[in-house]
C-alpha cells in the first residue's frame, strides 16, 4: 500500500500584523499508516489546519520534515487531494467541469475523463453534471468538492472539516459517503474535525492535539468494527476518553488570526 505520512519534529511559526511571532506547531511527531483513516482533533485554533496545510505543501514547515512514502513534501502535488471547509467550487463552471478542473490543468483529462463520470456516480450527482454550484444544495456542492479532490487518484485525501457547515442529517449521510469513497479508493485519509462523534465514527485513529502551539497529546486507536453504532457503550467509551483528553489539552488563548 502507498500513502504513508511521516511527520518528524515539525515546527511552524507565523508573524501577526503587529510583527509578533506566533508558534502554531511545535515539535510535532506522527506516523500515519498507509490506507488508514485518521482524524485530527483539538481545541479551536490550536493548529490542526496548519498541520494539514503543511502536509499538503501549502504552508511548508519552518523546520522538521514531512515525508510521503519516504519523499519529503515541499510543495502541493497531485498525490495529495485537498477538501476545504467550504466547497470552493468555481461558480462559472458546471459540476462536471469543476470536478475535471485539476485533470484539465495537468493536461491528463483525455486519459482520465472516464474517472470524472465514475466519481459523479460515486458521490450521487448523476443527472446534475450540467448544473452550476448556485443551483445545488450545500451538501451536493460538498459532494462535488470531494469528487474534485479525488480526481486523479491521490494517495492521500486531506480534509479540513469538510462537513462542518452541513445540517446534522446531511452530515451523517456524508460521513457514510466518505467511508465508501475511502474504501473504494484504498487511500489514506487525514481529516480535521471538531466533532468527537464524527472522529470516532469514521477513524481508525484519533490524534488529539494540544492547545496552541500544537503538539500531539495522544493517539487513540478506535478498535470498533464497521459499520459503527453511535449508541453502543464502547462507542460512548471512546467518545468520553477523547473528551477527557481534550479537557486536559486546555483552552486556546484569543487568536490573532486563524491558524
Amino acid at each position: 500500500m502507498v500513502g504513508e505520512i511521516r511527520i518528524d519534529h515539525v515546527h511552524k511559526e507565523f508573524v501577526n500584523p503587529d510583527g509578533d511571532r506566533i508558534t502554531a506547531l511545535e515539535d510535532v511527531n506522527l506516523t500515519i499508516e498507509p490506507g488508514s483513516f485518521v482524524s485530527l482533533i483539538g481545541p479551536s485554533g490550536c493548529g490542526k489546519t496548519t498541520l494539514l496545510r503543511a502536509i499538503a505543501g501549502l504552508n511548508p514547515a519552518d523546520s522538521g520534515t514531512i515525508c510521503l512514502d519516504g519523499k519529503p513534501v515541499s510543495a502541493p502535488g497531485a498525490d495529495r487531494g485537498y477538501a476545504f471547509q467550504q466547497a470552493n467550487l468555481f461558480p462559472w463552471l458546471n459540476i462536471q467541469n469543476n470536478i475535471a478542473f485539476g485533470l484539465k490543468a495537468r493536461g491528463v483529462y483525455r486519459q482520465e475523463q472516464g474517472e470524472v463520470g465514475r466519481l459523479i456516480n460515486l458521490v450521487g450527482l448523476r443527472g446534475f453534471e450540467r448544473s452550476y454550484p448556485h443551483q445545488l444544495s450545500g451538501g451536493m456542492c460538498q459532494r462535488a468538492a470531494l469528487a474534485r479532490a479525488l480526481a486523479g487518484h491521490p494517495k492521500v485525501l486531506l480534509a479540513d472539516e469538510p462537513l462542518g457547515a452541513l445540517d446534522a442529517f446531511t452530515r451523517m449521510n456524508m460521513q457514510d459517503m466518505i467511508l465508501d469513497l475511502w474504501k473504494e479508493h484504498h487511500m489514506t485519509v487525514i481529516m480535521v474535525t471538531h466533532d468527537v462523534d464524527e472522529a470516532v465514527y469514521l477513524s481508525d485513529r484519533v490524534v488529539v492535539m494540544s492547545a496552541r502551539p500544537a503538539r500531539v497529546e495522544q493517539v487513540i486507536d478506535i478498535q470498533l468494527s464497521r459499520p459503527r453504532d453511535r449508541g453502543r457503550g464502547d462507542f460512548m467509551d471512546y467518545r468520553r476518553q477523547i473528551l477527557e483528553r481534550l479537557h486536559f489539552a486546555g483552552n486556546t488563548p484569543d487568536l490573532d488570526y486563524y491558524l
